[in-house]
């Protein structure tokens, strides 16, 4: 069995202490495009060194780019960023972005690509498609749970890498948004702010119910499954990868260090003798600690135990494991055996043959003199060669033949050693070396003919909002929420249509919600007109039973370049949502011709498995509606999506650019969307009003009560 420990390198010192502390393989940023945009990134010269003493020590370097990037950005900035560590030996990049996927596999055909968690990779379809498309390894969600993960690798011939410890967010890696909606600082883009670490009350119906000492509800504890670790191998998860880009390398070679210990000794001796020594749960504690640790959710779908609610109170760890860490893997660097044989033979010129590991290495140097005094002895020279000083290699095994009444200058013996390391570096790392990538070329856009006409599309909530919206005549296709309908409102819904009706499908889909919507939807599905898709799980599962003809990408599966346009739209007649993320003038970039956009509507900021009713002790599975309130008094509306087990946040103003009708023109859309959530009635037939007289400036009473989102400044 062959496990590989991999830990995070925010800075060019932790790349090397992690290395030094018993990692297989670090994970690590450049200058651009990661997913920790603060951390103390590495230049391209740094990741140059960090490659070569990783390949030296048969470990590897994986690059993130891990975000998702705009136009110019994936055409004008990241051949040139990844074409020198390509042919420098790069093993592998962390990508979120399809287009990445597309640009990558194109350009850089022998780079392996792993699939970030930001993907938000539910299952095994989507994997088995990634598969397919050239990853190579999948990096799964942090909410699967160990059946989940090991149904994927019983199916899928693929590794698979998975969290073991370190920070736990509370959204859905990739879907979300908070950050970026409240201060412009995308965790799409490497700059999450964490307001998931803030105070929040939990309001209902005007009442907090959590008291003062319980405000920290969005606040995850950090995972460690030491405990949990022979089972998590045992699923069949190839890669044990540690959270923390952000953290010191005493913390990094510290964490390293006892994880090594604990797979060491599982792999030796499997489960009789695991055993883990609380003495190392204390020093995890010690290194960082937020009140606390849980075993994520590899055994539980979610609770409040993994939540820390009070303020953290974070532990500096004592000076003595400090010291301890720094010696052993700070202060140090790692070296490697190799055997040298030296030959000195009479009118022939000096020999060195290096042997280390699979590689041998021979290297020559000036013919010896005559000794005139004392000639040089065979120890003599084993006792310089042996010296290798601040080099990777130390001696193991040493000989020398040397012929009789022969001298050698101690500057010579130096120089043939200096040679021989230099060259036996220089083989080790030349192996993992590759020839040019292939010669950039634009991508061109795909050629998208779209209506003359505008159409205008809505989505529903309940059937209240449905029958209202039914009866606006602009409107030309329908999104049903279906979890938030009755089967008898479904069932007269699409049996009384007077418009294309589209499903809404949930925004996660794991193995069991699979079951439950084969369950209740699975006969009428054939009526829809079409689904509207929120991850890549549910429209394989759809495609594969055959049941639903037209699909709507909605806007969280992000198509934020023309490379993702492509990887999205070239093999079915996809439309996708234009990304809320992107500004005006990025959408132009891109190009969105025929394509939908949302222009008015509360936008989910997060999408969490975790559940604030089942945190303040008040799940009772019936779909009720919270709200968080913020240090600034603004509510984010909490829905609990109970038929599937998750929570819905949603920002604390719509979204609204229905006045911004003339630019929107531009853009050449299919068609604009109206998103119906919390409205009522009476305050849908109003907005039709005001939308149908073009009356914008009467939607609202002033524009503080909406958000223009990112249509004008974009994000970070």
């Amino acid at each position: 069995m062959k496990v590989e420990l991999l830990a995070p390198g925010g800075s060019y010192e932790t790349v090397i202490a992690a290395l030094n502390a018993g990692a297989d393989a670090v994970y690590t940023g450049g200058e651009k495009f990661g997913a920790r945009a603060n951390a103390d990134n590495l230049t391209i010269e740094q990741l140059k060194s960090v490659i070569d003493y990783a390949h030296l020590h048969g470990r590897k370097i994986y690059l993130t780019i891990n975000t998702l990037l705009k136009e110019n950005e994936i055409k004008k900035e990241l051949y040139d960023y990844l074409e020198p560590l390509y042919v420098h030996g790069l093993d592998a990049v962390i990508v979120q972005d399809y287009g990445v996927l597309e640009f990558v596999r194109k350009y850089f055909p022998q780079l392996h690509v792993h699939a970030s968690t930001q993907m938000t990779i539910l299952g095994e379809l989507t994997v088995k498609e990634l598969k397919n498309k050239g990853v190579t390894r999948i990096v799964t969600p942090r909410e699967l749970s160990i059946p989940e993960i090991k149904k994927i690798i019983e199916n899928c011939d693929i590794e698979i890498e998975s969290f073991v410890h370190g920070a736990l967010c509370y959204c859905y890696s990739g879907q979300c948004l908070l950050s970026s909606y409240i201060g412009g600082r995308s965790g799409n883009r490497g700059r999450c702010a964490q307001p998931c670490r803030m105070e929040y009350d939990v309001v209902k119906n005007g009442k907090v119910l959590n008291p003062g000492d319980s405000k920290y509800v969005l606040s995850p504890k950090d995972i460690c499954t030491l405990k949990i670790l022979p089972d998590i191998i045992e699923s069949g998860v190839y890669s044990l990868k540690i959270e923390g880009r952000m953290k010191k390398p005493e913390y990094t070679a510290g964490v390293v260090s006892i994880y090594r210990k604990y797979i060491d000794l599982y792999l030796q001796f499997g489960r009789k003798k695991y055993k883990v020594d609380n003495n190392d749960i204390k020093k995890l504690n010690d290194l960082f600690n937020r009140k606390g640790f849980s075993e994520s959710y590899y055994k539980t779908y979610n609770g409040k135990e993994m939540i820390t609610f009070s303020k953290p109170d974070f532990r500096a760890a004592n000076e003595g494991l400090i010291k301890e860490i720094q010696n052993k893997y700070i202060n140090t660097n790692l070296r490697k055996n190799i055997d040298i044989f030296v030959t000195i033979k009479k009118d022939s010129p000096m020999e060195a043959v290096g042997i280390c590991g699979e590689n041998v290495v021979t290297v020559y140097e000036d013919l010896p003199d005559e000794a005139k005094k004392l000639p040089t002895t065979s120890d003599m020279v084993n006792e310089k060669m042996a010296k290798l000083g601040n080099t990777p290699f130390k001696v193991e095994k040493i000989e020398t033949y040397i012929d009789d009444n022969l001298f050698v200058t101690i500057g010579k013996i130096n120089q043939l050693k200096r040679k021989l390391i230099d060259e036996m570096t220089k083989s080790i790392i030349d192996r993992y070396k590759r020839n040019n990538a292939l010669p950039y070329e634009n991508v061109e856009k795909n050629t998208i003919i779209c209506n003359d006409k505008k159409l205008e599309t809505a989505l529903v909530s309940n059937f209240e909002q449905y029958k209202t919206i039914e009866k606006w005549n602009r409107i030309s296709r329908i999104y049903i929420e279906a979890s938030e309908f009755t089967r008898q409102e479904i069932e007269e819904v699409v049996n009384n249509k007077t418009k294309q009706i589209y499903i809404a499908m949930p925004y996660i889909f794991r193995e069991k919600d699979k079951a439950y919507f084969s369950k209740e939807y699975i006969g009428m599905l054939n009526k829809f007109d079409g689904a509207l898709i929120r991850n890549m799980e549910e429209y394989f599962w759809l495609k594969n039973i055959d049941m639903v003809k037209n699909y709507i990408f909605d806007y969280n599966v992000y198509v934020m370049n023309s490379f993702s346009q492509q990887f999205i739209c070239k093999t079915d007649d996809i439309t996708y949502t234009v990304p809320v993320e992107l500004n005006y003038k990025e959408m132009f970039d891109m190009g969105c011709i025929g394509q939908e956009m949302i222009i008015y509507g509360y936008m989910p900021v997060m999408t969490t498995v975790n559940c604030i009713a089942k945190s303040c002790d008040m799940c009772q599975k019936s779909k009720e509606i919270y709200s968080l309130k913020d240090r600034k008094s603004e509510y984010f509306k909490v829905k609990c999506v109970c038929d599937y087990c998750y929570n819905l946040i949603y920002n604390c103003k719509p979204l609204s650019l229905i006045d911004y009708n003339n630019k929107i023109d531009k853009l050449k859309l299919n068609s604009i969307r109206y998103s119906f959530t919390f409205e009522s009635k009476k305050q849908i037939k109003n907005m039709i009003e005001h939308i149908d007289n073009k009356e914008y400036d009467l939607l609202f009473e002033n524009n503080s009560e909406i958000t223009r989102g990112h249509f004008n400044r974009g994000v970070l």
